[in-house]
């Protein structure tokens, strides 16, 4: 395959589309196109030849899977490469993707490098093509996605030489092996047949031995002397190095030193062999960073156990490591979207706002609409504001949100986030009913808990069937508010006791698990709590708050 293949991405978020269709231009891939679901991108592949494809998991009307399993049901693209992003990294669902004949998965947020690193490992071997010359716009989004994506990744291929698995098979060949999925790596005891281990003594028939000895197990390299031993740590991939101490011009603590020196070198476990047994030189030998000392005669079985020993704790630290690196790459790049995100949303709420608002101004609006207009405005204005309050549930799982209490009326707030509550369900005949009582005080954040509510409304409507009925109340109590949220449907048993756990969710599309979450989080901030009861075919949400 080469660089002229026609890619398409399939997404139903376009910040998603554009940001991997930008690292594939980088990559030198030019032939992309788009679509924003897995229907969509049917039409697509009937009416133009496409080489690979790039396609989000959770999408409404088809998702990811669904298309995947078209296509391998399809003569056409039964072949055709297919890589699936998703937000989920579910064991479950990386065993669907793979039985349905995925050939990649990674997992969002993801970086340019590991995009880079997964999509080029799918591939194999690409051949260059031509790089159309590039617009001014293309430049600018090039700059922009250098600055606002991931500045702190370089965006040139990626430095790890990538796995190569075969090309695009022949009609009579075998199936297409296993994807490398990340996350999921081979045992430790098999990488650790894959370890290079460099021997250093200045003496041939010592190394012959620890060679014969350690063969079967191991790659080997050797070095005669100390300054041979540093040059080949300095070439080659090293995982442990067995230094002999006595030897001439440069004795085994000055290669040590100067290895530990090195940044490049300074991670390589180094086990000291030596004649000399006294304490002082195995404490010498410990200090200069080696991790064990080994004394001459060798015994080749202590020493093998050694070995496995020592490789398997460097092994699972640099899987630490790397695993820390790509969660911190991710941490920054989850920062950079919502940064994005929340820019991006500002425009087209507040063009609905301002709209609205020249809408109310003008007494030629008839009274009919004049109320949804407000309702309209109103709800524009709390999600403008809401953007700005992403970042605090992220604060408050640090304790570092600091709330600003004030004494504010139940009854308006519990009326608006009704009133928006049906007019989002209109097509499922949801119903809200307000009892007596809910015009009591409480104290908190109003636009906090105008999305606590809102989150709650929300998820009583979509658990309540067909035409369902949410009845609203509230109960004054000694100090406090309790505000009922009361709807017809049960939650599943296996969901009751982390029903408010973090990614908590069972059986709903597109649910993240955060949202009954998030709002546990805003009512203790508060100085409140929320609670759950669900029997007899009814689901209440009971959250107390502080009364004056």
């Amino acid at each position: 395959m080469d660089k002229s293949a026609n890619i398409l991405i399939v997404d139903d978020y376009l910040l998603i589309r554009t940001a991997v269709r930008g690292v594939l231009g980088e990559l030198g891939f030019f032939n992309v196109f788009q679509a924003d679901n897995g229907k969509s991108a049917q039409e697509l592949m009937r009416k133009q030849p496409v080489d690979i494809v790039i396609a989000d998991w959770s999408m409404p009307v088809m998702n990811g899977l669904e298309l995947l399993k078209w296509m391998r049901r399809d003569e056409r693209h039964r072949k055709t490469p297919f890589m699936m992003l998703t937000a989920e990294a579910n064991p479950s669902g990386v065993q669907a993707a793979m039985k349905a004949g995925v050939n990649a998965y990674l997992v969002k947020p993801f970086t340019v490098h590991s995009f880079a690193s997964k999509f080029l490992g799918m591939l194999g071997p690409v051949a260059d093509a031509p790089r159309p010359p590039e617009t001014g716009a293309d430049q600018l989004a090039r700059e922009q996605r250098l600055t606002q994506v991931a500045p702190s990744v370089p965006t040139a291929a990626p430095t790890a030489a990538p796995s190569a698995p075969p090309p695009r098979l022949p009609e009579a060949a075998p199936p297409l092996p296993a994807p490398a999925v990340i996350g999921l790596e081979r045992p430790i005891a098999e990488r650790l047949k894959k370890c290079t281990v460099l021997i250093v003594d200045d003496i041939a028939t010592n190394i012959e031995v620890l060679a014969g000895a350690l063969k079967d197990d191991y790659a080997l390299k050797v070095a005669i002397s100390g300054r041979k031993a540093i040059e080949i740590a300095n070439q080659f991939h090293i995982d442990l190095i067995l230094l002999d101490i006595m030897m001439p011009v440069m004795d085994g603590y000055e290669v040590c030193r100067q290895l530990k020196a090195n940044a490049r070198t300074a991670n390589i476990p180094v086990i000291f062999l030596s004649a000399r047994d006294g304490v002082e030189d195995v404490v010498a030998g410990l200090k200069l960073g080696a991790v064990d000392y080994v004394t001459k005669p060798v015994d080749p079985t202590i020493l093998k156990a050694r070995l496995s020993a020592h490789l398997t704790l460097s092994t699972a630290m640099r899987d630490l490591q790397r695993q820390n690196d790509v969660l911190a790459e991710s941490a920054q790049l989850r920062e950079d979207v919502d940064r994005m995100t929340r820019h991006d949303l500002k425009s087209p709420v507040g063009v609905a706002l301002q709209c609205a608002e020249s809408l109310l101004a003008d007494p030629r609006l008839p009274a009919d609409l004049r109320d949804k207009v407000e309702l309209v405005a109103s709800a524009a204005g709390h999600a403008l504001e809401m953007v700005n309050r992403t970042l605090d549930v992220v604060k408050m799982e640090m304790g570092q949100y600091q709330p600003v209490l004030a004494q504010f009326g139940l009854g308006p707030l519990l009326r608006k986030v009704a009133q928006q509550t049906e007019a989002a369900f209109a097509w499922k005949e949801i119903r809200c009913r307000l009892e007596d009582g809910i015009d009591s005080d409480a104290l908190g954040e109003e636009l906090l808990c105008y999305s606590m509510f809102s989150n709650l409304f929300k998820n009583a409507a979509e658990a309540s069937p067909q035409g369902g009925i949410i009845v609203v109340s509230v109960a004054p109590g000694f100090g406090n508010a309790h505000i009922c949220i009361d709807n017809e449907g049960e939650v599943p048993n296996e969901l009751r006791e982390r029903f408010f756990d973090k990614y908590a969710t069972m059986g709903k599309a597109g649910g993240t698990g955060l949202g009954t979450y998030s709002v546990k989080l805003m009512a203790e901030v508060q100085g409140g709590e929320v609670a759950m009861q669900s029997e007899d075919g009814r689901t209440r949400l009971t959250v107390t708050l502080p009364a004056p």
